[in-house]
């Protein structure tokens, strides 16, 4: 399976285990989030539908909560999404991955922000409107 095609398995289990293990009704406990928006360029120009994923530092093994996550657009702007479209993160603080798929299936980036211990990428989510510095990727 292709990278970019495992995180988004992960990502879309950890969602269904959160909402299964909370009965998944409408008053369920979400903890409170923040608008996040960013821009990756690599090599200067947009990473166009690359997927950038905030892993909070402390996470859990099993993590609880879905990965707040967003897709690159044509411009390189992102804005996060967490438990619903564009609607932020929570406040804290970020290892950032990033997985951008080519033709074939492998990682545009060879890997060097797929995981999220090696990733030298850091954000850190505040209350109220985060505007990151754009990742600036070579």
């Amino acid at each position: 399976m292709h990278t970019w095609a495992k995180l988004v398995t992960v990502c879309l289990l950890a969602l269904l285990a959160s909402a299964c293990s909370r009965g998944g009704t409408s008053n369920e406990v979400r903890k409170p989030v923040h608008p996040v928006r960013g821009q990756l360029l690599v090599g200067g120009k947009p990473a166009t539908g690359a997927l950038v994923v905030l892993v909070p530092l402390n996470e859990p093994a099993e993590p609880v909560d879905p990965r707040p996550r967003a897709e690159v657009g044509a411009d390189g702007s992102f804005d996060v999404s967490m438990y619903g479209d564009k609607d932020g993160a929570p406040v804290g603080n970020y290892n950032v991955i990033v997985l951008w798929e080519g033709e074939g299936g492998y990682d545009k980036l060879h890997n060097q922000y797929s995981d999220p211990t090696k990733s030298k990428l850091r954000v850190t989510v505040k209350e109220g409107k985060n505007e990151l510095p754009p990742f600036r990727l070579n």
